[in-house]
């Protein structure tokens, strides 16, 4: 009888263990501007954000993804620009801020 208690709880606790384990915070944050020609002077926009990612390379692909989209004249992209920012945070004046940006 014990192990019909034992056996649930054992696999819950798996299960969570399994959970945790798959879970990494992304580095990388792509910021793409799609109706410019060059990056904006202006500070990082929320707005601009189109996704997060766990490398550098990781983030360029998806933007060079957008632009050949863009290329290919399917609707909602213009021509686009992008940068990706490492270790991106609001600071205490709620100003988006990264460590680095690259492209």
């Amino acid at each position: 009888m014990k192990l019909r208690y034992v056996l649930p709880n054992a696999l819950f606790m798996f299960g969570i263990l399994l959970l945790s384990g798959c879970t990494k915070t992304a580095e990388w944050t792509l910021f793409y501007y799609p109706d410019a020609s060059a990056i904006p002077a202006m500070p990082l926009q929320t707005e601009a954000i189109n996704g997060y990612y766990e490398t550098l390379e990781q983030c360029q692909s998806k933007a060079h993804g957008m632009q050949r989209l863009s290329r290919s004249g399917v609707s909602g992209f213009g021509l686009g620009v992008y940068q990706c920012g490492h270790l991106c945070e609001l600071d205490d004046k709620s100003v988006l801020v990264c460590k680095t940006l690259s492209q």
